[in-house]
């Protein structure tokens, strides 16, 4: 259907003249006196064609047509002009005007030329929808292809990353986050990228309430806050929630609808890729585990581990590593036999399997090794895990069957990327250091872990006519005997120094002492304390004048006489292990320090069971 015709000139006349003759011809004519009403009207209304006279006052027909042209470099203009000289026409032309009319102008002729116009008006119109739906299909092509790349390729820790990628892109997005769903069906952060910062986005959402029926309704929504609309795209099959994508920051400062449509079919795909990578990822773990326990092999723990490590590069996360040894399973096989020696294994691969979470992976490296991957775990939680695998194991009836003859001497290390190292060769190498250190412990050498706490206090204090202690040079120092009078105190300092130079590092300590009182250095020195410091400290004592503190937890203990009698300082970080245990005597301190972990580990873990504190 052909549109408007504008008709310019300041003779009223002829623009009553031309636009009878169109009007006859069922064009619709809009008139204008002179190239300011004209322009106004462009401003308006688009015209197919614009008929204008040369000669006219302010403007001419020439600034007329420049000006129209600015806005629409192919406006079709005819010009009408009592000029008939060459030059005149060549100006014309080069102005961009397709048809020059002389006047008066013949009816027929000024029809032909609105003919001949409107089929240019109406080729351009063809020749644009053919490169807006070429467009459209390359697009729709470009973003099919997007799709089977992401059907064809199984591994899910790949098409995490991709999704996220190839959604930002086809959305024009800066910014896009992937929630994918776990096997209890919790959407759990796998992947961001651009603008986001990961402190803002939630690690876990539970898929239940609003956000699950908004959900399954599988389509994708725009939502707007102050800051930037965001995009989120729910990838659903067949009614199960897969994940969720959320797109932010577009390029242009707003979603359009075809943003919601390509996000709605890439979705779907990845949908069934996510569904395909799980399925892909269950039978690689019945092929990849070992007959006997279940613990992955070596080869798919290596694998996992390199993707762990490309992760926490690229996202600056931290995770732990964790090797544990049977060192006399050799002597357990001998002894009692091979089927001991499995049940025996059998049992720590259990024990382990009851405290882990969904995302660790626990392997069995050899006969007697087992490696434990921890994600989101820094150094601290490392060795909390190792203290509670250890008591696992120890409460496990299998095991427990196999140590009533003969004990097992399990020994656990832990390493965290990239405090020790960016490798996994790195990190395997200081775990086994770490195991070696336990080794040659005194906690091992006197075999204190039977001990309660006060038996091990006595032992490792001794007096003055009890033997040196078992220390080997390649252990970490543990000494006793006398010590100075203000070391107790100068050590609290100290700490509350340390503490107060990072509040969020993690850590646990225990002072313990006749007395609770407000003058400890401990309590002085953490006074202006955040509630919210991550390290965890604990008081023991009778109650004092001490009733509460910001960073503090008194635990008062009334008629102790053995607290009575001693003091001490039990302290565990990520960066150190510290214990001071002393007896004060007439004109004479005597005391046990050490700083080695397994010792202090110890220490700690039979005082949380004589006194039945909560372990970190």
């Amino acid at each position: 259907m052909a549109g408007p015709i504008l008709v310019v000139d300041d003779d009223n006349f002829f623009r009553q003249l031309a636009s009878d003759m169109l009007s006859r011809k069922g064009y619709l004519v809009v008139p204008a006196a002179n190239a300011a009403q004209a322009l106004e009207a462009a401003t308006h209304e688009t015209f197919d064609i614009v008929i204008t006279d040369l000669v006219m006052p302010e403007l001419d027909g020439f600034g007329l047509t420049t000006k129209l042209r600015e806005r629409d470099p192919e406006q079709e203009v005819i010009l009408v002009t009592q000029r008939t000289d060459v030059k005149g026409s060549a100006m014309a032309l080069s102005a961009g005007v397709a048809v020059v009319l002389a006047k008066p102008v013949d009816e027929s002729d000024l029809l032909l030329a609105v003919e001949r116009a409107m089929e240019r008006v109406q080729l351009r119109r063809e020749r644009s929808k053919l490169q807006t739906e070429n467009l459209e299909f390359a697009r729709y092509q470009n973003l099919h292809q997007r799709c089977l790349e992401l059907l064809s390729q199984p591994d899910l820790e790949w098409l995490q990353e991709r999704v996220a990628a190839e959604l930002a892109a086809v959305c024009d997005a800066q910014s896009a986050a992937l929630w994918i769903a776990d096997d209890r069906g919790h959407l759990i952060l796998r992947a961001y990228r651009g603008l986001l910062d990961k402190q803002f986005l939630a690690e876990r959402m539970s898929p239940d309430g609003p956000l699950g029926n908004r959900l399954r309704e599988a389509m994708p929504w725009i939502a707007r806050d102050e800051r930037s609309p965001v995009l989120y795209v729910p990838f659903v099959i067949g009614g199960e929630i897969m994940g969720l994508a959320q797109l932010s920051d577009p390029v242009a400062g707003d979603f359009r609808s075809e943003h919601v449509r390509y996000a709605k079919i890439l979705g779907d795909s990845a949908a069934v890729g996510v569904k395909n990578g799980r399925r892909m990822l269950a039978l690689q773990r019945l092929g990849l585990r070992d007959r006997d326990t279940a613990a992955y092999n070596l080869s798919y723990f290596t694998d996992y581990a390199s993707k762990e490590i490309y992760k926490a590069r690229r996202y600056g996360r931290t995770f732990s590593l964790l090797t544990f040894s049977v060192d006399n399973l050799p002597l357990v096989r001998m002894r009692l036999g091979v089927p001991d020696a499995k049940l025996a294994v059998r049992g720590i691969i259990k024990a382990f399997g009851r405290i882990v979470r969904d995302s660790d992976v626990i392997a069995k490296a050899s006969e007697q090794e087992f490696y434990l991957l921890l994600p989101e775990t820094d150094f601290f939680g490392a060795m909390m895990f190792v203290r509670r695998a250890l008591d696992a194991v120890r409460a496990e009836p299998e095991a427990q069957e196999v140590e009533s003859r003969l004990p097992l001497a399990l020994v656990g290390g832990a390493s965290t990327f990239p405090k020790d190292g960016e490798d996994f060769d790195e990190l395997v190498h200081r775990c086994r250091r770490r195991m070696d250190e336990r080794r040659c412990s005194l906690q091992r050498k006197l075999m204190l872990d039977t001990l309660p706490f006060w038996d091990e206090v006595d032992l490792l204090l001794g007096n003055a006519s009890s033997p040196k202690l078992p220390v080997e040079e390649s252990a970490e120092p543990s000494r006793r005997g006398k010590v100075s009078d203000v070391l107790f105190d100068e050590l609290q300092s100290e700490i509350a120094r340390e503490l107060m130079r990072d509040p969020s590092s993690r850590g646990l300590l225990y002072v313990g002492g006749p007395e609770i009182r407000a003058d400890l250095p401990i309590a002085q020195g953490l006074e202006s304390a955040s509630p919210e410091m991550a390290s965890r400290i604990y008081l023991l004592g009778r109650r004092g004048d001490l009733d509460s503190h910001p960073a503090l937890t008194p635990v008062f203990l009334e008629g102790d006489e053995r607290m009575a009698r001693h003091e001490f300082i039990l302290w565990m970080s990520e960066t150190a292990s510290y214990a001071l245990i002393q007896r004060r005597g007439l004109g004479a301190t005597w005391g046990f320090h050490s700083s080695d972990t397994a010792v202090v580990d110890g220490l700690i873990t039979r005082l949380q069971v004589e006194y039945d504190l909560q372990p970190y």
